[in-house]
């Protein structure tokens, strides 16, 4: 048997140290949000807002749990009085509410400044001043309740006739607008024009193209076979 090979001390040092299991550390899976009063920067106005109500919460609350304890017969001293809440107590806590509820940096509140008044405002020759037309919009046509006839409704509503406006007698109507004011065509106008003889006719697939077609029809139609492993086999 081969004599056992000594180590040098700072080996076997090592081998120990690392040889040791390592101490558990306890953490936490879910750490906790940071209070308002742990975050960094000041407070804006919603936070002295939510601070502002809560105090006022938690001042009622207490006011009520000095109440409730105070209620039962309690020993007092003839030196020394009830401490119920008195007068004064409200007070400080209303000065100390009102402090508290002050926002650090104060900043007045904006004010929208009046619309600029011009003293000279010219008349551009040419340009007819922006104003509504008298008249617009037109009213609704008064329609008998009852036609005798449809003869009669239908020349009533032939004879209609509504008043066009001024703005549109001497309007002149661009392209687009005279395009679309015609009826609609059937079949629909190219959006490009070519020739016939341009047009690339469709050819026939060749037998592989045709082969490969049908095989991809094929695979297609198959149900998924992820959905066909999940389902139970009812066979045996």
């Amino acid at each position: 048997m081969p004599p056992a090979k000594r180590l040098r001390a700072s080996t076997r040092e090592w081998c120990d140290r690392n040889s040791r299991p390592k101490s558990p550390i306890l953490t936490s899976a879910v750490q906790p949000e940071p209070t308002r009063w742990q975050k960094p920067g000041p407070m804006g106005r919603n936070d002295w807002a939510n601070f502002h109500s809560r105090y006022q919460v938690e001042v009622t609350t207490l006011r009520n749990e000095i109440e409730r304890l105070q209620g039962g017969k309690q020993k007092v001293s003839r030196k020394k009085k009830s401490s119920k809440p008195t007068s004064e107590d409200d007070n400080y806590l209303r000065e100390n509410q009102q402090r508290l509820s002050r926002p650090r940096w104060q900043r007045e509140k904006y004010i929208t400044p009046p619309p600029e008044q011009f003293s000279y405002r010219p008349h551009l020759t040419g340009r007819s001043t922006p104003r509504p037309e008298h008249g617009r919009p037109v009213k609704k046509p008064t329609v008998p309740c009852c036609f005798q006839h449809e003869d009669l409704e239908t020349e009533f509503w032939a004879n209609m006739r509504f008043p066009v406006s001024r703005k549109a007698l001497r309007a002149c109507p661009s392209k687009k607008i005279c395009e679309l004011s015609q009826p609609r065509q059937f079949p629909r106008k190219a959006h490009c024009s070519m020739a016939e003889d341009q047009i690339v006719r469709r050819r026939k697939m060749t037998p592989r193209q045709w082969r490969l077609h049908l095989q991809r029809l094929e695979f297609l139609s198959k149900p998924n076979p992820r959905v066909l492993a999940d389902l139970i086999c009812c066979c045996s």
